[in-house]
């Protein structure tokens, strides 16, 4: 079924001493799954995340009862316990241990009136097809093999990894049929040999109508126990997009890194276009007279929101007018001209993928000093015929403009994910402050001249014009220089121990067609993790994906790899660009009922070792971008006999897709709009 070159396929048979049956596995090569390797050649997943999604000619023809038919597949598969969790003692303590004992030694079970009805099981199908692709094999077929002229025992006791001829407690012989290969069979023909992993190969007759399957056997979960054990150890590669997260020393020349303002940095991202926001936080001396040629990386910006607001464009114009009842000798008196005018105003929301932040104060609860002045003539009565005093009125208000206060670090767009922050090296409060409104050749600043009220400032020139405004805004950010490891992601070829378990998950809809942010992700939140602890971004070292859509999916996951004689744990990050698996519908002829696109294999027998030749292994299964499970959605036909006058009479109608299992609740038929009574009625109705 498989069409790559090395690919491990196991079934299962055991002999333990003390048991009353006995289950081993087979190891399969590459794209013969009846031809079988040594022990030592599996192949395997070494990605612990199967994604899959259904694309458009599936949900149309299958519908939402198609998909909740193919989750429970995965419900299956998900429920398999880790490989390193399962006991293989006998007899198991209870029927409810993870015991390899415990699982039943055939998969599948019969449905009556599916099978009168020609229904075949969509779970089923799906759930024997991605088994298929485990790694797990076909033991049915392959537990002899003739190799240079001999018939050779190929099924291996997953404790012991001794020779077994058992398969799920049935003793098997062998038979060499035309000198192509040596056949099992079973000695017991009471007892038929039955997998999961063998089912995809044999679903004729083990998928046809009525047939469903329910578990893996016994063999099965031996299979998968010796395979994704965590101390099965082979040279193998990472997975594409995946990397290992890594934390290095600090720069020796300049290990300190600087942290910005947050509540600056907010404010000005809501009115800047992308190209203004970066020159801005670029140049911006944010720690003021104490660094002012901080090195900011530049920043990330991975989208760009812009929502339209109608407001009020409003320019205020103060200007001195004498008027006709103004007393002789009395100051000019400071008038002011409104203009408003309607406009579109924007409003910026970017996402970033290189920034972290640390909230010292939510935007709820942060507040800003505003400060205005006014300076206006005012000449008191002893004041000198012609002179033009001025006074200045100040106010100050505290408001809250739900910008949050805090600091951010801006991460290099290289291959650092992040920081490990273990050490704080000094702290500095700046008191910053934001121009609102800017002059308009106010009062001579500093008072140099006879008979001028104080204006606003120090310093004296002429007075032409001695009126104006200003605000401004003042807060104090509190900034950080941090020593700091960098968390960078690598990718390496090592020596690893199994991932232990598979998890299938749906990667379904707007994840496929979106940027995939989360809520938190968004700026205006500014759920950021802490600057205290590890904290990672989702830039991808050395891919387009990081200077286009860097904030990808991603699961982060453990696994044991040995190095320079040590067996340690270590933390990997793989990322989701499109799902691995795609559930698709079809039109085919009858004879085929489903078909796959599969995986791709990797044959590592390279770099696991010094002699290569004559060996198929070891290797790992990895998704090739393109897998595809598809089903043949030709609803209702009828099997043409040429033996017979061809018309509906006399011609047997075909099989119809389904989902049934052991519940009382009637099968589903598909397409959606067909019911179980109505093909019923289509079979033994006489109208």
């Amino acid at each position: 079924m498989f069409n790559f070159s090395k690919r491990t396929v196991l079934a299962t048979g055991l002999l333990l001493a003390g048991a009353s049956g006995a289950h081993a596995f087979t190891l399969a090569n590459g794209t013969n799954r009846v031809v079988v390797n040594n022990l030592g050649e599996e192949y395997r997943w070494n990605s612990p995340v199967i994604t899959y999604t259904y694309d458009e000619s599936f949900l149309n023809y299958f519908g939402s009862n198609g998909v909740v038919a193919i989750e429970k597949a995965m419900g299956i598969l998900n429920a398999i316990p880790p490989a390193s969790t399962i006991a293989t003692n006998y007899p198991p303590s209870s029927a409810n241990e993870n015991n390899l004992w415990n699982y039943p030694v055939r998969p599948d079970r019969f449905h009556p009136r599916a099978y009168n009805d020609r229904i075949l099981d969509i779970k089923s199908y799906a759930l024997a097809e991605l088994f298929g692709f485990m790694g797990l094999g076909n033991p049915e077929d392959s537990a002899f093999q003739l190799e240079f002229g001999s018939v050779t025992l190929r099924n291996w006791d997953p404790i012991s990894y001794g020779p077994s001829k058992y398969v799920n407690g049935t003793l098997l012989s062998w038979v060499v049929l035309g000198a192509t290969n040596a056949q099992p069979f079973p000695i017991d023909v009471t007892k038929p040999i039955i997998t999961l992993a063998g089912t995809i190969d044999n679903r004729v007759p083990r998928l046809d109508e009525g047939k469903y399957l329910v578990a893996p056997t016994r063999d099965d979960i031996g299979g998968y126990r010796y395979l994704y054990r965590k101390d099965n150890f082979n040279m193998e590669p990472l997975p594409p997009f995946t990397y290992q997260v890594m934390t290095n020393e600090p720069n020796l020349t300049n290990p300190a890194i600087f942290s910005i303002d947050l509540r600056w940095f907010c404010k000005e991202s809501r009115t800047n276009t992308p190209a203004s926001f970066r020159q801005f936080v670029a140049t911006n001396q944010w720690w003021g007279s104490v660094v002012t040629n901080l090195n900011i990386p530049p920043l990330l910006i991975l989208k760009t929101n812009v929502a339209w607001e109608m407001g009020w464009t409003t320019n205020v114009t103060p200007y001195l007018t004498n008027f006709p009842w103004t007393p002789i000798g009395q100051a000019a008196t400071l008038v002011y001209v409104t203009n408003k005018s309607r406009t579109f105003q924007p409003s910026y929301d970017y996402i970033f993928g290189n920034v972290i932040t640390n909230i010292h104060v939510p935007a709820s609860e942060s507040e800003v000093l505003y400060r205005s002045w006014e300076v206006v003539p005012k000449a008191p009565l002893w004041s000198v015929l012609g002179a033009v005093p001025t006074t200045t009125n100040y106010n100050t208000t505290v408001m809250n403009d739900n910008c949050p206060h805090g600091e951010i670090i801006i991460l290099p767009s290289t291959n650092v994910a992040g920081y490990h922050f273990t050490d704080m090296q000094f702290e500095v409060v700046n008191t910053l402050t934001n121009l609102l409104t800017g002059t308009n050749n106010l009062a001579n600043p500093g008072g140099a001249l006879p008979g001028q009220g104080g204006g606003l400032g120090a310093g004296g020139g002429a007075i032409t014009n001695f009126v104006g405004v200003m605000e401004d805004e003042v807060w104090q950010s509190t900034n950080h220089a941090y020593l700091a490891f960098p968390i960078v992601l690598q990718t390496n070829t090592m020596l690893l121990g199994g991932i232990d378990k598979i998890r299938y998950f749906r990667m379904q809809g707007d994840s496929l067609v979106t940027t995939n942010y989360s809520a938190n992700r968004f700026l205006k939140d500014y759920r950021f993790p802490s600057l205290e602890e590890q904290t990672f971004t989702y830039i991808i070292p050395n891919s387009s994906q990081a200077a286009t859509n860097a904030a990808l999916p991603s699961y982060q996951y453990e696994m044991d790899y040995v190095t320079e004689g040590v067996r340690k744990t270590g933390t990997f990050i793989k990322f989701f660009t499109q799902p691995d698996i795609l559930f698709s519908a079809m039109n085919a002829p009858s004879t085929v009922t489903s078909t796959n696109v599969p995986p791709a294999a990797i044959d590592n027998n390279e770099i696991n070792g010094l002699q290569t030749l004559g060996l198929n292994g070891p290797g790992v299964i990895q998704a090739s971008g393109n897998m595809v499970i598809g089903f043949n959605k030709i609803g209702i036909h009828w099997d043409l006999d040429p033996t017979f006058f061809r018309n509906e009479e006399n011609q047997e109608p075909g099989w119809i897709w389904g989902h049934y299992d052991g519940s009382m609740s009637e099968p589903m038929v598909f397409p959606n709009s067909q019911t179980i009574r109505d093909l019923e009625k289509q079979i033994y109705s006489s109208e």
